[in-house]
């Protein structure tokens, strides 16, 4: 054999091997050999109301020979956007706002309308072809915001299972996890009509601890939950220890302290407030104290979903949620031998 016949066939082996391995746009629209029409369109908007038609302006034409037109047809996908969001209005901070987001092809493209030849008119260069199709009314966008009455079937219809659970989780998170949120913490127990029954289930399961939350339904709560920090209860100062921590020690009296430590105030304030003298602000710095703190948050941890997002301002629930749809529409042409001619530029409908 020839040199370079060795070579052809060395060089039609890895066409055909690398062929395999790429991507052929081409393939999508057309058989090699083979002439399809040409085609393009315009919409007449990109935006329409569900169960309206929708204008278009088709233009083909077809070069291949002993071939003509047939006919042509609009497809279309349908994509679903969904956006869910709430926020705590409970107390004026921590400002949360969670949102889920999601996008979804929920129909293949699928044939909407067909179109016989015989409606186009020749120009003189192309076919031309003004039609409309029509979008269905099932596809109309849905709003869900700022609910006067809670529902609870909607929310399910439109939230996600999980969605109560990490909202109230998170937000519960935000208002214990230190002293950031002390002064919402307590707005919390105050602003917030908990039950005798949810305080003794509280108390009940931190028996063992010797601690317990405050009972009297009937007292100021914001005179329960208090700091006076013009009286001076007892005083504490502080070691580090071998890892480096730094350790606080409270003690009746200054003369308590060991000798050569730093001696700071506490003031007096509720048994689960830690109120100190702070050098950093000058003033006085609040923190539940750490044992107490389980406490306060299995307490609101039982407060519902519904009511953490209850805005009392606007009397509703501050829900927000969407949906639209878009139709992701093509223009085919098919020839009388079966063969389709497609414009491939993306167009979109916005339906409202």
């Amino acid at each position: 054999m020839k040199i370079y016949n060795k070579l052809a066939i060395v060089a039609a082996s890895l066409v055909a091997m690398s062929s395999c391995g790429v991507h052929d746009p081409f393939a999508d629209y057309m058989e090699l050999g083979q002439v399809l029409p040409t085609v393009s369109w315009e919409l007449g908007s990109s935006v329409a109301k569900a169960g309206s038609d929708v204008s278009f302006k088709g233009k083909y034409y077809t070069t291949a020979e002993g071939v003509a037109i047939d006919h042509s047809e609009v497809w279309a996908m349908v994509v679903r956007t969904e956006s869910a969001a709430a926020t705590q209005k409970l107390v004026s901070s921590p400002a949360y706002t969670k949102t889920v987001n999601g996008t979804d092809t929920i129909r293949s493209s699928q044939k909407i309308q067909s179109y016989p030849h015989s409606q186009a008119v020749w120009d003189g260069y192309e076919y031309i072809l003004d039609g409309t199709f029509p979008t269905s009314r099932t596809l109309g966008p849905v709003v869900w915001s700022d609910a006067e009455a809670w529902d609870n079937e909607k929310f399910s219809m439109y939230y996600p299972a999980t969605f109560k659970e990490e909202f109230t989780t998170q937000v519960v998170t935000y208002l214990t996890k230190d002293s950031t949120y002390y002064g919402s913490l307590r707005n919390v127990y105050i602003k917030y009509d908990f039950t005798a029954e949810q305080f003794d289930e509280i108390n009940a399961r931190y028996a063992s601890t010797g601690l317990a939350l405050p009972t009297d339904m009937s007292a100021d709560k914001s005179k329960v939950w208090y700091t006076d920090t013009e009286t001076v209860d007892h005083y504490y100062y502080n070691t580090i220890d071998s890892e480096g921590r730094t350790i606080t020690h409270e003690i009746a009296t200054e003369e308590d302290a060991p000798d050569g430590v730093s001696v700071y105030p506490v003031y007096k304030s509720s048994p689960w407030v830690f109120c100190r003298y702070s050098d950093d602000t000058g003033g006085a710095v609040t923190a539940v104290r750490a044992e107490w703190m389980p406490l306060w948050k299995s307490l609101i941890e039982l407060i519902p979903f519904e009511d953490w997002i209850y805005d009392t301002s606007n009397k509703s629930y501050t829900v927000n949620f969407s949906r639209k749809y878009n139709l992701v529409p093509t223009f085919k042409v098919y020839d009388t031998n079966g063969k389709v001619g497609t414009d491939t530029d993306s167009k979109s409908i916005d339906l409202n």
